[in-house]
């Protein structure tokens, strides 16, 4: 970023350098609101968590080079970030109690942007039922965000190993619209059907009430943040199975989008990553309740193949007819990105 005089209704909005880190602590703490049953104050060293159930951490960081494409706004940069992490803890059937956050900051961001980025972290958190309880600052040459998520387990944890062959393999939505709307910011694309696809992606939903309605029926779980392929290639490893994908969740949307910006369709469904759909096996016989459990508490499953005994091969029905899935996709210190 570069220094420069910012006005807004004649206020001149002062920079992260100029105001200083009290300031910034001060007022993250006049946000956030008593964690229940805690005997520390905020602001203290710490948080303590009382708890009857298991915990289940997840971790996950927000890189301003790596993972922020230009345009998108600082409000929905920050409720992302808090979506990534809270997804992790989806997949495995828990639920968010408390989140840490971390951040680096570059010394000319002004109040305005960090409030913006703020405002989405908080709307977020609240969103899934958790707290922002503490965390860490720091000045940086870029945004960084480090996003710790503490949820307590259902009585079942779902794990990545536990697909067995005959399973049905079920996601919890369609597929391609974050790859199309991730591809219309980075290259600018002036459609109509731009907005559609950036409107959907900014503001994914993690899976939090579909993972706790299947903690106690699936076999095994992942989130697709990094792609959907990955997602199924990463339960393969874990489960020593494969997969045939007979039934592709294509959203009509992004197929839109592959026709009117040449696009390849099975780019934007099997490689774009960031969905935040949970990816799972369920076994043949409990697969009726599946469906019986999600649909109560206001979601969808969807069937799209089954698990087969043939250990990290991965067989997509496309174009009448079943291909080989490559594993590619965006992976950090690589060269592959479908924005380029």
């Amino acid at each position: 970023m570069v220094f420069k005089e910012y006005f807004k209704e004649d206020i001149f909005l002062k920079t992260l350098k100029e105001l200083g880190e009290r300031w910034l602590v001060k007022y993250v703490n006049s946000t956030l609101k008593r964690f229940p049953e805690t005997t520390l104050p905020i602001g203290d060293d710490a948080v303590d968590i009382l708890s009857p159930a298991r915990l289940v951490v997840s971790v996950d960081m927000m890189v301003q080079s790596t993972d922020i494409p230009e345009g998108m706004n600082w409000r929905d940069v920050g409720y992302r970030a808090v979506t990534s992490s809270t997804s992790d803890i989806a997949a495995k059937g828990g639920r968010p109690r408390a989140y840490l956050i971390s951040l680096a900051l570059p010394p000319d961001m002004v109040d305005e942007e960090f409030k913006e980025l703020w405002t989405g972290i908080l709307e977020a958190a609240e969103l899934y039922g958790g707290y922002v309880v503490g965390g860490d600052t720091n000045a940086g040459d870029q945004v960084i965000i480090d996003v710790v998520c503490i949820g307590e387990a259902s009585e079942r944890l779902i794990p990545r190993d536990g697909a067995k062959p005959r399973d049905i393999v079920a996601v919890t939505g369609l597929f391609g619209v974050e790859a199309a709307g991730l591809h219309a910011l980075m290259k600018k694309v002036r459609k109509e059907i731009s907005r559609r696809v950036i409107e959907k992606m900014v503001r994914p939903v993690a899976r939090v009430k579909e993972g706790l309605a299947l903690s106690k029926i699936a076999s095994a779980s992942i989130d697709s943040s990094d792609g959907l392929a990955e997602s199924l290639y990463l339960l393969a490893e874990s489960s020593n199975v494969g997969f045939k994908i007979d039934k592709p969740p294509v959203d009509p949307l992004a197929e839109e989008y592959s026709r009117e910006c040449g696009v390849d369709l099975i780019d934007l469904v099997f490689y774009g990553g960031e969905e935040y759909e949970l990816v799972l096996t369920i076994s043949p016989d409990k697969w009726d309740l599946a469906c019986e459990e999600v649909e109560r508490v206001g979601g969808r499953l969807i069937e799209i193949g089954y698990v087969i005994d043939n250990p990290r091969v991965i067989e997509v029905f496309w174009n009448n007819e079943y291909i080989e899935l490559p594993r590619k996709g965006y992976t950090h210190f690589s060269d592959h990105d479908l924005s380029r």
